[in-house]
This record gives structure tokens, sequence and C-alpha cells, in this order.
């Protein structure tokens, strides 16, 4: 397990078991009283929340976590105080609801020492091996850039980041199918560029976290126990999330409500990017542009691809190595005209078909 795996677990069971133990103290309460389902113009989905509770409750062991027990009043507690559907009910005591006061906001500094970032990246994976030598490779660079960039900007920081980094496609739950290649040929440009954001977002100062599992995530990100229907309690821990698809769809199914109240925090790190018709929707299915990459109506903008390829989304990019002079009078001098690269991640594209 790695020491993230435990501490994201530690921090995510301690904030629920605070939010849910404020929630449950006061559902007694109300099991001796009246509590009739409200006929509010303001929750019009609510009649039809407490009828999905009753018949479902049972689905997904959160509920229970959060105080339902069954009763009409575990419900509409639950639908006011953990979901927005209801209105809250009158007797219920808000000052048992936990207050979450804001951080203090802190300014980013930057750092050339990259043996942090190494031991957050950690083992047990050859992508992360991969990786990590990457980083090494370039950290004389990474720390002359951040000279650089320090001294231009005269002492003027920004505000330090919260960043969740969460990468999916590494996930066991994803399948990943990127390390057993690592050293076969497989393809290396996702980790490259995965290494690349690592590398600048530690070494401009920001709070960093790393996932590579499903576990850290949702520690990281505070779930509930469960399957994944209750949404998050309290404010979400970062400011930026950056993740690819495979992420996306795990967040989807840990966040429940919250991944769509939280979406505008997340950055999708797209190879290809995605157009606007694929990415609405709506227009996706309507118009037959429906794929299993699409449709997540986010700002296009979001998505931050590899290349430049379009406007609509964001150019993330990799970092480009320098040469040293002996390299580079080494390349001049072998230099060959008229010369032209074809590549394909796999064996099976170089077969004949017939």
């Amino acid at each position: 397990m790695r020491d993230s795996d435990k501490t994201a677990s530690e921090s995510s069971s301690s904030g629920a078991n605070e939010t849910a133990s404020a929630i449950n103290a006061k559902v007694s309460d109300g099991a001796s009283g009246q509590c009739e389902v409200p006929k509010d113009p303001r929750y019009p989905d609510c009649p039809i929340k407490v009828d999905w509770m009753r018949a479902r409750w049972t689905s997904d062991p959160c509920y229970a976590f959060y105080g339902v027990d069954g009763s009409d009043c575990s419900f509409l507690i639950y639908l006011s105080e953990v979901e927005w559907f209801c209105p809250i009910l009158a007797w219920r005591n808000q000052t048992t609801t936990p207050t979450h006061k804001p951080l203090p906001k802190r300014q980013s500094i930057f750092r050339s020492d990259i043996r942090d970032l190494l031991e957050q990246v950690g083992t047990g994976k050859e992508s992360l091996s991969f990786m990590k030598r990457r980083i090494r490779s370039l950290s004389a660079q990474w720390a002359l850039a951040a000279r650089k960039l320090d001294a231009s900007l005269q002492s003027h920081g920004k505000e330090q980041k919260r960043i969740l980094v969460h990468v999916g496609f590494l996930t066991e739950e994803s399948g990943d199918v990127f390390s057993p290649k690592v050293l076969k040929g497989g393809p290396l440009g996702e980790m490259v560029q995965w290494a690349d954001i690592l590398t600048a977002l530690h070494i401009l100062g920001h709070n960093l976290k790393i996932s590579v599992s499903l576990k850290e995530l949702q520690g990281f990100l505070g779930v509930p126990p469960g399957r994944g229907s209750c949404p998050l309690t309290g404010p979400l821990p970062f400011d930026l999330i950056y993740t690819d698809y495979h992420g996306l769809q795990q967040m989807r199914q840990h966040m429940g409500l919250s991944l769509r109240k939280h979406k505008c925090h997340i950055r999708v790190i797209d190879t290809f990017g995605t157009e606007p018709a694929y990415n609405h929707e709506d227009y996706a299915t309507l118009h037959g542009y429906r794929t299993n990459w699409g449709y997540w109506n986010l700002n296009c903008r979001q998505y931050m691809t590899m290349f430049p390829h379009t406007p609509d989304n964001s150019f993330m990019g990799f970092v480009a190595e320098e040469l040293n002079d002996t390299e580079r009078l080494d390349l001049q001098n072998n230099k060959v005209d008229n010369m032209a690269v074809v590549y394909g991640k796999e064996a099976s594209m170089w077969k004949v078909i017939r």
C-alpha cells in the first residue's frame, strides 16, 4: 500500500464521520414527530425523491451511513441536508451541522528540489518508474527554469492552489494496460506529459496530491463509504483536479451529485482533444457523435491537449528537452535529409490488410 493510500483513507474517514455524526444527531428527535412530505413549489422534486428513497434506500450503504433508517423523517433529513431536493425541516437544530471554515490562502513559493515530488509519485508500477526517470533527467533544467521565472516575477508570486492529480489510466480499476508495456516498446507519450504536468505544478509551488488508485481518489475527495450514490458533504478539498477520461468516469461513479456541482474545478488531460459537437451531450446524441469519451458537457477549454489541435480546447503540451553543446553538434554532423518517421503504437497496426 502506498503511504498516500493510508493518509487519504484516514482523512476521508475523519471528515465523513464528523459530518455523518452531526446529521445523525437529530434523526431520532424526529422519529416520534410527524414528518409530512412538503409540497413546496421551490422543491418540486422532493415528493418524487422521497418515494425513491422509500423503495431504494437500502441499495447503497452510504444512506445508512448518513442516518437514513427507513423512516420518512430520515429521508427528509437526508434529502435536505446531504442532498438538496427538500426544504430544511423546521424542528432541525442547524447548530448540529458543522460549519466549514475556508482554509487560509498562501502564496506559492517556487521549488527547485524534486525529492518530495519523487516520493509522492511512489513505486510499484513500471509506468511510475518511467515517470520518475523522466523527472530526474530534466531536474537541472526544471531548477534553472524555476530560478529564471522567480527572478522575472520579482517575488510577485501567485496564490498557492490545492491540486489533486488523479491519473486514471494507471489505476488497476481501469485496466492499466500501459505499465506492462513500458519496457516493451509500448506508448510513452501520455506518461511523458503526466510527468511534466506533475513537475510543473510542483516547481510552481502548489500543494499537490497524487492519486493512481481508486482508494486514493476516494480518500482525497472524502467520498462516503458505499457505492457512490451519495454526494460529498462539505466543500471540495481542492481548487483544481487534473485527471483523464478514465479518472472522470471513476469520479462520476463515486462522487454522486457532487461531480455536477464541482465540475468547473476539473481539467481533463485529453491527448487529441474533444470538439464541441462531441462534448455537448444532447447535440452528440441527436447527431450521432456520442462516443465513449465525449458528452461530458464541460467547458471545452477544460480539455487540455498534448498538441495544439484546436482552439476549442486548451493546449497543455509537454516539455521539450534542451540539448547540450555536444549533443547539438552530434545532431548537426549526423543530419540526414529526406527522412520520415512513421509510428504505430501496436504491432497489429503494421499488419498488411489484404
